[in-house]
């Protein structure tokens, strides 16, 4: 099965001297790989009565595993153009800015046993930024980072059939992703040629485990214990546009959550959260967060709202905000030509919670900027 992703956001500035168009291209493909039932000795049909079988066929079968492996394979592509600015309508279409992420993932899932599940695999990830430098011209300096080997690995085991445990290792990298001919990369020469020498890519090793258990039909708690580290943090000061490097640290923490099926359509969860923050200069620091969501789907219809109350982040230096509101609206479209089309209405309030960071399942990706903002987004995702 492939599958490929466009999506379009065109951002349109107040003034027309300095008018740019993002436009953000997105492809990918995903397939699974899976063993016919008919090429499996175990699974053919065995008779319910005796029967004569010659000598040769009547030697004690030898077990084989032959248990399916689910196979997936992804490969994506995401590229963001800055067009229409004076300064890049003279350059050839293949200078203009850009900034363009290319990731890659293998994964295997297996049966160990009846009641044991296992996933092992890696991704890799490539950010590359080409011309953000305003002064250089569209020479072939580029800011960029990769890692093409990340590990990850779980192991799921169903005790009873109300609770399953779960075991993972995760490694993950976020690399700054930015350009502009006139954008936030619009840097001096030197500077340019300065972050270059000393930005580090964001990376991060954690290990999990967790507890899911069924109280009911409708209710499910878990509980999450973590640990690892986060090396090179990114983060944003004040309203800049570039980077700075936070440090390290070590994150230990726990997560408790109840979710409530009320409805066929509506659900609601609570989430706590408590980490421990030790900083690579000795200090520790307390991340905790206390968060309410709610998921109403009807039809073509999903509409989410999330309220989260947290405590002062321990690797920023803007002062936290004590509530965050997030909300989305959601609405599928009937197939046009047998492709969907998803339309969407998004408010978010990014989490500076290192520990937040820390505790989420994201792949490896790029980091910008208007990422770490409030902001208001409208949407149209088409795939096939």
């Amino acid at each position: 099965m492939s599958r490929a992703v466009w999506s379009l956001l065109w951002l349109i500035p107040a003034s027309t001297a300095a008018q740019a168009q993002e436009m953000p291209v997105e492809t990918g493909i995903r397939f699974s790989l899976k063993r016919p039932s008919g090429l499996s000795p175990m699974t053919a049909p065995r008779p319910a009565y005796p029967q004569f079988r010659p000598r040769m066929e009547a030697a004690t079968p030898v077990h084989v595993d032959d248990r399916d492996q689910d196979i997936h394979i992804r490969w994506q592509t995401t590229a963001r153009r800055f067009l229409g600015t004076t300064a890049a309508t003279s350059f050839a279409p293949h200078r203009l800015s850009r900034s363009r992420m290319v990731r890659y993932g293998v994964q295997d899932r297996w049966l160990v046993s009846e009641h044991l599940t296992a996933t092992l695999g890696w991704h890799g990830i490539k950010v590359s930024n080409r011309n953000a430098n305003v002064t250089a011209g569209p020479g072939r300096e580029k800011l960029r980072a990769n890692d093409w080997f990340l590990p990850r690995a779980t192991l799921v085991l169903q005790a009873r059939q109300d609770l399953a445990l779960s075991l993972d290792y995760a490694d993950t990298l976020r690399a700054y992703g930015e350009t502009g001919m006139s954008g936030p990369m619009g840097l001096r020469h030197d500077d340019f040629l300065a972050l270059r020498r000393t930005l580090k890519p964001e990376t991060q090793s954690r290990v999990q485990m967790r507890a899911d258990w069924s109280a009911a039909p409708t209710l499910g708690l878990s509980l999450s214990l973590q640990g690892g580290r986060i090396d090179d943090r990114l983060r944003f000061t004040g309203r800049g546009t570039v980077p700075v490097n936070a440090g390290s640290a070590r994150i230990d923490g726990a997560i408790l959550e109840a979710r409530h099926q009320v409805t066929p359509q509506w659900q609601w969860s609570i989430r706590y959260s408590d980490a421990r923050v030790r900083m690579s200069g000795g200090d520790i620091v307390r991340e905790q967060s206390l968060s309410a969501g709610s998921v109403w789907r009807d039809g073509p219809w999903r509409a989410a709202l999330s309220v989260a109350r947290s405590s002062a982040p321990a690797m920023a230096v803007s002062g936290p905000r004590a509530v965050r509101v997030e909300a989305g609206v959601d609405y599928a479209l009937a197939a046009v030509g047998g492709r969907p089309i998803t339309l969407s209405l998004q408010m978010t309030d990014p989490d500076n919670l290192v520990s937040g960071t820390f505790s989420r399942d994201d792949l490896s990706g790029s980091l910008r900027a208007a990422d770490q903002a409030r902001a208001v987004m409208a949407r149209a995702r088409l795939g096939w």
